[in-house]
């Protein structure tokens, strides 16, 4: 008996690990990444964003990356906002296969991996219709 259970748990063990291969110090570091980036590139656009959560599955070797669209409007008197409005989506980044393919880390920075960084800004452009959809922008 004690084997049965003793070989249950290495399943259960080897399956998640199996279906989740970033760790959450590896996950952090990604959206990290992708949020440092994202002032030289994709929030040089209409909308701010809020990088949420990544969780990678090695059996479909893909990632689903969620995030938020910000539409802000100040009152630039007195440099308040006074409307905010967030879209959420989420992405499904294909042929991701680990975080070595996301993270380049033969460099100290933690910059973004080429392919992965492309893959993140082709998930962007395709979502952004979905925020100037939901975004009211009448103000």
């Amino acid at each position: 008996m004690k084997q049965l259970i003793l070989l249950a748990t290495l399943l259960t063990f080897s399956n998640s690990y199996a279906e989740n291969f970033l760790t959450e110090s590896q996950a952090d570091t990604v959206l990290e990444s992708i949020d440092n980036i994202c002032g030289d590139t994709w929030c040089e656009g209409d909308f701010n964003f809020s990088f949420n959560e990544i969780t990678c599955s090695s059996e479909t070797n893909s990632c689903d990356l969620s995030f938020e669209f910000i539409n802000e409007v100040y009152d630039y008197e007195t440099d308040q906002v006074i409307v905010e409005e967030r879209a959420s989506v989420t992405c499904t980044l294909t042929g991701v296969t680990g975080y070595e393919y996301m993270i380049d880390t033969s460099s100290r920075w933690n910059h973004l991996g080429h392919s992965f960084y492309e893959k993140v800004t082709d998930c962007i452009s395709d979502k952004e219709e979905i925020a100037y959809d939901t975004f009211t922008m009448d103000y």
